[in-house]
């Protein structure tokens, strides 16, 4: 029973951490309109890396409950149901939907294969369904064309920079030869 209750703590405070987490990359943001760039999904990458399916799912549904409810957590500290409708609202949904993605392609792969490429590629699949569920809902809004143009044209070199960031610290602080 001690082993349960010290698990269901740990997952507990994984969980707030993580929440933290991705409030704080929120507000470290560049204005651009209609979606800034955030540091939001560089979290929602080391959340999808490094906890199982289940905490890393409960983390962002937490995080994304949380700014439903009103509370503002959402990146210029926005929160409320109503930041869903927002041109951004995709992009939050995404979030939830990368870190499944993510920590499913991590268990298949039973954490044997936690090299600079396949942390690469498995953030890379992450940030590409943040993508497209970003881009789909920015359609509703502004019509695909100026939806590529302005919700994903923008963030891929940003997304690729966070990704090269986030593996080598990564890998720097496992002290593995990048």
């Amino acid at each position: 029973m001690f082993t349960t209750q010290s698990s269901s703590k740990l997952a507990l405070i994984e969980v707030f951490f993580c929440v933290l987490l991705l409030f704080l990359t929120a507000q470290m943001s560049i204005p651009l309109q209609p979606v800034p760039i955030t540091l939001q999904s560089l979290g929602v990458m080391l959340i999808g890396l490094k906890f199982n399916c289940r905490t890393a799912f409960f983390s962002v549904l937490t995080y994304l409950s949380l700014g439903a409810a009103g509370l503002p957590v959402f990146a210029d500290f926005l929160g409320g149901y109503h930041t869903f409708l927002r041109p951004t609202g995709g992009y939050l949904v995404g979030f939830l939907a990368a870190v499944i993605v993510m920590s499913k392609v991590n268990e298949s792969l039973n954490s044997k294969y936690e090299s600079l490429i396949c942390n690469s590629l498995n953030c890379l699949a992450g940030t590409a369904v943040i993508f497209i569920c970003g881009v789909s809902w920015l359609v509703i809004h502004v019509g695909l064309k100026q939806a590529i143009m302005v919700g994903m044209l923008p963030f891929i070199f940003p997304g690729l920079v966070k990704v090269f960031l986030l593996v080598a610290a990564l890998r720097y602080l496992r002290n593995d030869k990048i």
